[in-house]
């Protein structure tokens, strides 16, 4: 009953929250008397709570209790404790997982928002600090083009529900990742969508852009991922401006529905929040609460929203078709002899699984991926992060 209350909301405002999230919609039956003594629940547990109960209470006779199994109320503990921890955050808290990985202009003070770096900006003679949540794909693009073009930096965790962390620079953006760069001649710069972030570094970095391979063909859909790529909408400009939306519009989305498919990888991909230094007992596990649980409502409608039978399937069938686009290219990379934006992009997105079964299953078992994938490990290299081991990653 304490749980069941715990989780009570207005149905009125668990449907708009549900449907501004994605969320499934479906409703929970309270027994009457629990009915009759709950109160509000806390906004930013329930938006999910409708999508997370409803298998467990599913259709049953009149009058009878539903019986949950042991994962229903493992669920229903982590429901209740992020409810309790996050006691005064409001609805908008659970927007933010679903929206918050990836201008405007800067205030006085603040660093400008560029989408291109001056020419005669030198990154490895700046402070450079990279804003980010450690599981974003997004963010692990910046990263990744950071690394290869031997840029020091500083990564800053960001807070998945306050955003405490950028607002100090960016209070109007709540987005990440952010890569905020001052120069030695005390220019404040800051960029914001991790394309820009990945074209800007290799046009300054001294690496430069190598684009696509002659020979590569442009991407098309897969028997899992038809939905996620209409020929209608994406089949324009360039091939390499096609790959780059393929990236977002197919590969962000086949990351989504594995690493969050159930609540047990779901929890595996934000155990991170756990182990960071920086924040408190209670902030790190009401965030790992209530992401764990949101994001697993995600993948699930998302799973639904593009039909997609098997979640696995459809990752390596995209896998396998960007490792013929490789191989077609005739070299290493799609770039060719060097790595190119689209490179970084997919390399980005896949090093957001590090640590978690998606990452072990793929490498496992999409063999037509792995000389690829090698090779950009290689090129890469270390984390040049100065704060690269803070965070532990996976199960």
């Amino acid at each position: 009953a304490v749980v069941v209350a715990s989780l009570r909301a207005r149905t009125r405002s668990s449907a708009r929250v549900a449907a501004e999230q994605g969320a499934p919609m479906a409703s929970i039956r309270l027994l009457p008397h629990v009915r009759r003594s709950c109160r509000p629940a806390v906004d930013s547990v329930r938006c999910i709570a409708t999508s997370a109960f409803a298998p467990a209470l599913g259709k049953r006779p009149r009058g009878r209790s539903p019986a949950f199994s042991l994962s229903d109320w493992r669920l229903a503990g982590g429901l209740a404790a992020a409810g309790i921890a996050l006691d005064g955050i409001s609805v908008q808290t659970c927007r933010r997982f679903a929206s918050g990985c990836e201008s405007a202009p800067a205030k006085d003070g603040l660093p400008e928002v560029v989408e291109s770096f001056p020419s005669d900006l030198s990154l490895q003679n700046s402070t450079v600090r990279l804003y980010q949540f450690e599981s974003c794909p997004f963010c692990r693009k910046a990263r990744g083009v950071l690394d290869y073009s031997r840029v020091p930096y500083e990564i800053v965790e960001v807070h998945p529900l306050s955003k405490a962390e950028t607002k100090g620079i960016a209070a109007d953006y709540k987005k990440v990742p952010i890569l905020e760069v001052r120069s030695a001649d005390g220019r404040a710069l800051q960029m914001r969508d991790s394309k820009n972030i990945v074209k800007a570094v290799l046009a300054v970095g001294g690496m430069g852009n190598a684009g696509t391979a002659a020979k590569v063909p442009a991407p098309s859909a897969t028997a899992s991922t038809g939905k996620m790529w209409p020929p209608a909408d994406f089949e324009a400009g360039s091939i390499e401006e096609q790959w780059i939306r393929w990236t977002d519009a197919v590969l962000v989305q086949c990351i989504v529905l594995n690493v969050y498919r159930n609540f047990s990888e779901s929890a595996e991909t934000f155990s991170y929040l756990l182990t960071h230094p920086t924040f408190s007992w209670l902030a790190a596990r009401s965030a790992a609460a209530s992401g764990t649980v949101v994001m697993w409502a995600v993948a699930k409608n998302r799973k639904k929203k593009f039909g997609v039978p098997d979640e696995r399937a459809a990752l390596f069938e995209s896998l396998d078709l960007f490792a013929s686009a490789v191989s077609s290219g005739g070299g290493k990379f799609l770039g060719g002899d060097k790595p190119g934006a689209v490179d970084f992009n997919v390399y980005g997105i896949m090093r957001s699984t590090e640590g978690c079964q998606t990452e072990r299953d793929f490498t496992e078992q999409c063999k037509g991926i792995l000389p690829w994938w090698s090779a950009m490990n290689e090129v890469v290299g270390p984390c040049l992060a100065t704060n690269a081991n803070a965070v532990q990653r996976g199960a």
